[in-house]
């Protein structure tokens, strides 16, 4: 049987099962999640549509913003990465322009260094030279990853949030 490589897709409801799943895993670990799987099974495409709209018309205080979905084989969702198209002061401070997850289930496998490059190159594909990705201060798999796609700390800055902030930049080529 053949392997398929993880690729970046645009959400789309012939994933929404494995989605779902990889929300339960993360209610499982006390993350806050902003679609409970009982609306996200009724209301699906009602998701998908929200989703495509945050890339032209965002809700007031946010950035335009691509998400892809990092799938596997047997059209396994495996994580999602948001591409912020500029950043705001706030992004500036915490987010970033990229932001990307893992479902709990599959981390520590390598998919967390992949998404992240793979969002670099949309990004680039977008024409966003300088990049900026943030973790918080006390996630060292975060910050290797984004030290693994050859981000530099800038800096650690407090946000108020009880924990610092890493500020990551991975500068465009000459």
């Amino acid at each position: 049987m053949k392997q398929t490589q993880p690729f970046l897709t645009r959400p789309q409801a012939r994933y929404k099962d494995s989605f779902i799943e990889a929300v339960c895993e993360h209610i499982r670990e006390k993350r806050a999640v902003v679609w409970h799987p009982e609306i996200l099974r009724t209301r699906f495409q009602e998701y998908l549509r929200v989703i495509e709209q945050m890339e032209t018309d965002p809700l007031a205080g946010y950035v335009p913003a691509t998400r892809f979905w990092l799938v596997g084989a047997s059209d396994c969702f495996i994580g999602d990465v948001d591409l912020r198209h500029y950043l705001n002061e706030s992004l500036r401070r915490f987010g970033g322009h990229i932001g990307y997850n893992v479902r709990p289930s599959l981390r520590r496998r390598g998919y967390g260094t992949l998404i992240c490059r793979l969002g670099i190159e949309e990004a680039r594909k977008r024409g966003i030279g300088d990049i900026l990705i943030t973790c918080d201060d006390d996630n060292i798999g975060s910050a290797k990853i984004i030290e693994a796609n050859g981000g530099v700390l800038r800096d650690r800055i407090d946000n108020g949030r009880g924990v610092l902030t890493r500020r990551y930049w991975i500068r465009a080529a000459c």
